[in-house]
């Protein structure tokens, strides 16, 4: 790194400037001769004066612990030192360095107790605090008959160990030297290089971890404090206010919630100054939103129910800004998609016959017609309004709703539930997987950087177009325009994918409707939101067990090379669509994209849900395992003479009355998983696939002996949980197979490798990877 400062010279700095910086490669040391220095970081706050020597204990790290500030003009004088074996010879410049560094020492280790007794000190007396209140909170609820809402978070707080005590005797040893009169000190280290710095590499030892545990802690005790007040509605403090606001709407007497509301206004105080001047870490408390909350709560002003009931999370100019810009929005987005005239008078017509429902799932055919109806509305504007938000860099927020979400009508939902929608925010893209929502899918497809999905039939686009042909419904001349207009495209992937797969994802079949209602929901959109963080964790977390889910193998071939086939594998991810609903339905819609086998998939998911996401991704993952293997194998998926998942699990099905290693109790509850899976050998697959993958992979004995050797073979766990069941003799016997058939790839492969070497090819990095993939999965 360059020098900021002139290296072994006399530095004047002014206030405010930065000397070294955290996480910096070490380029120096320096002493200070005049001016006070800020050491900080997300854990210490510390002031040092002249005498001090700044950097020596972060020589042993070789990155800055801290970061150092001056607090006053200052003047330093600064060491070329960057390395350990360079400390001794500046030591032999001057000998009185060897007591100025040393008590610098003592005294840094000193203030770095104080901040840890302090520390821990605060964090018993928050942490009695918040758990006293919190039951406070709740028996005065229950005593006076509101529904007081609970929060995990404050049952996971914890006491501080003190990590430091190990080290405690040394510690004290070092506090008790700094008051060692200077002289003393300096007379006593200029006797030899050596003393001093077997002396400076103990204290820079404790100085270190000092620091390191003290920005744990901080972290923790942070964490602890945002229990009391932070932007989520599970704090001490929204629970409290929440109940009030219940109390006061109830005409009831709010005093002793409002004095509850006092006591953490005044522990946030105290938790935020001691923060601020001892951790020196970032604590921001919002105190202008909490004081609103709470002067509203004071003078015991509702305001509007409508304004009531979200006060708590949104400020008032909020609420009223939003509802006046979500007023009327089934108009504007009619009028933003361009329907005028008696089509517009008949669309709202129908939303109107549907928020008038006494019973919108009535299913009397009345209601029935009415839901027909708007479904049928919904997407023909939905194009309208996608065409032309297409055509515009930007959109109003109403509009983008409506493409993601499905949002249609503030009738539809609740007030909570309106704000909580348009406060949702887009989740960086993460993981392996890509996730759209469906305005940002039908934009490749619109694009023509995604081809159009199957339809519900399984026919692609262009057989869906031959098709046409066929019926006489396109010539020739027209086939082209077909399978690249864009509009057209546009028109059969919400045709098809999406108006099919939004009701199947959403789960009520028969009472669907296409836009978002309040009946849909049992809690607010921000917690039922899937995004691309989620849906990837679930995905990552079923490929611990299940490793090899997208492994494919394809024909690799290499004319420079030489090389006209060989087998390679590839990873390849599939496409994750969200649906503008609220539903518990994953779908597994596709295996490939047209007819590589190496393409990727197309996996569909509600953009809400309350259900658990992993257990529906196992479904859909059983789903795609069952058709990737039918797609690999073509007709001869159910040919017992070609070995494969399908091929084994349909024999199986079909001659497990025969089967000797079933016992007859076994054979009734394969009949009645049948009838479960209404005689569909994929579905009946599937069920064994949920277990093998939330049982079985945690020792559990839930299957018969011939799935679990199937399973072991053509749905392997991944090599850590492998070698941990191995040891169980019923799971080394089911893997068996598995271990036989890698080890034969293995040298099929190597054998490749040493005749291809004869034959002087240079080996591609693809056959590496794979033999590497083999070896190590």
């Amino acid at each position: 790194m360059e020098w900021k400062l002139n290296p072994n010279a006399v530095n004047q700095l002014v206030r405010g400037t930065t000397v070294f910086s955290e996480g910096e490669s070490i380029f120096g040391i320096a002493l200070v001769i005049k001016g006070r220095v800020l050491i900080h970081n997300e854990g210490v706050n510390v002031v040092v004066n002249s005498g001090a020597f700044l950097g020596v204990s972060d020589l042993y790290t070789g990155k800055y612990q801290s970061t150092y500030t001056a607090l006053d003009d200052l003047i330093l004088y600064v060491f070329s030192v960057n390395h350990i074996e360079e400390l001794e010879q500046m030591l032999s410049t001057n000998s009185d360095y060897h007591g100025f560094m040393v008590a610098s020492n003592n005294r840094m280790i000193d203030d770095l107790n104080q901040i840890n007794l302090g520390l821990h000190k605060h964090w018993l007396r928050l942490y009695e605090f918040i758990t006293d209140n919190y039951k406070e909170y709740l028996e005065d609820g229950t005593r006076r008959g509101y529904r007081a809402r609970t929060s995990e978070r404050f049952n996971e707080l914890y006491l501080a160990e003190n990590e430091l005590e190990i080290i405690e005797e040394k510690i004290n040893y070092y506090i008790e030297c700094k008051n060692i009169p200077k002289d003393v000190v300096k007379a006593f280290y200029s006797y030899g290089n050596e003393v001093t710095l077997y002396q400076v590499e103990d204290q820079s030892s404790i100085i270190n971890q000092q620091i390191e545990i003290l920005k744990e802690l901080s972290k923790g005790f942070i964490t602890m404090v945002d229990c009391l007040y932070d932007d989520t509605d599970n704090c001490l403090f929204q629970l409290v206010a929440g109940i009030a606001i219940d109390v006061v709407k109830a005409g009831g007497d709010t005093g002793e919630f409002i004095s509850l509301l006092d006591k953490v206004i005044e522990e946030v105080n105290k938790a935020d100054h001691f923060i601020d001047n001892m951790l020196g870490s970032k604590y921001k408390v919002d105190r202008n939103r909490m004081e609103e909350i709470y002067n509203m709560l004071l003078s015991g002003n509702q305001g509007s129910s409508s304004v009531s009931e979200t006060y708590l999370k949104y400020s008032k100019e909020e609420t009223e800004m939003i509802l006046e810009e979500l007023s009327n929005s089934f108009q504007k987005i009619m009028a933003f998609g361009e329907i005028i005239g008696d089509r517009a008078r008949e669309m709202n017509k129908n939303l109107l016959d549907y928020i008038n429902l006494a019973d919108r799932g009535s299913s009397d055919n009345s209601a029935r017609t009415i839901r027909k109806n708007l479904t049928a509305d919904y997407y023909e504007l939905y194009k309208a309004v996608f065409i032309k938000a297409y055509q515009l860099k930007k959109i109003p927020k109403i509009i983008d709703l409506f493409l993601r979400y499905g949002y249609s009508d503030e009738r539809l939902l609740t007030n909570e539930q309106l704000f909580s929608l348009y406060f949702l925010t887009e989740t960086e893209k993460t993981g392996p997987c890509n996730v759209y929502d469906i305005k940002e899918w039908l934009t490749l497809i619109y694009e023509g950087k995604k081809d159009p999905s199957k339809n519900e039939f399984d026919m692609e686009y262009p057989e869906y177009i031959n098709s046409l042909k066929r019926q006489g419904k396109v010539t020739d001349e027209t086939m082209k325009d077909w399978l690249n207009n864009p509009e057209k495209r546009l028109d059969y992937e919400i045709q098809n994918m999406f108006r099919y797969n939004n009701r199947t994802s959403n789960g009520q079949i028969s009472t669907f409707v296409p836009i978002l209602h309040k009946d849909l929901l049992f809690n607010d959109f921000k917690r039922l939101q899937l995004n691309s963080e989620k849906v990837n964790n679930a995905l990552e977390q079923l490929l611990l067990i299940d490793y090899s889910i997208f492994t494919k193998e394809v024909i690799y071939s290499n004319e420079k090379k030489n090389i006209t086939k060989e087998y390679v594998v590839k990873q390849a991810y599939p496409d994750i669509i969200l649906m503008p609903t609220v539903g518990s339905n994953g779908i597994m819609w596709q295996e490939i994209t047209g007819k590589r086998r190496d393409s990727s998939a197309r996996f569909l998911f509600p953009a809400f849900t309350d259900g658990n996401l992993f257990a529906m991704m196992v479904k859909v993952i059983g789903r795609f395992r069952w058709e990737m293997c039918r797609t690999i194998e073509g007709a001869a998926w159910n040919d017992i003479k070609n070995r494969s998942l399908t091929s084994e699990y349909f024999d199986y099905l079909q001659f497990y009355r025969r089967n000797k290693e079933l016992s007859e109790e076994r054979k009734v509850k394969i009949k009645k998983q049948i009838q479960k899976g209404r005689n569909n050998s994929r579905e009946i697959f599937l069920l064994d696939y949920e277990q093998w993958i939330h049982y079985e992979a945690k020792g559990a004995i839930k299957l018969n002996k011939p799935i679990r050797e199937m399973l072991a073979t053509y749905c392997p766990f991944a090599r850590e949980l492998r070698e941990r069941m191995i040891k169980q003799p019923l799971f080394e016997e089911a893997m068996a197979r598995y271990q036989r058939d890698k080890l034969k790839k293995i040298r099929e492969l190597e054998s490749r490798f040493k005749y291809l070497e004869r034959e002087n090819v240079v080996i591609p990095e693809e056959l590496t990877d794979t033999l590497n993939y083999y070896k190590e999965c």
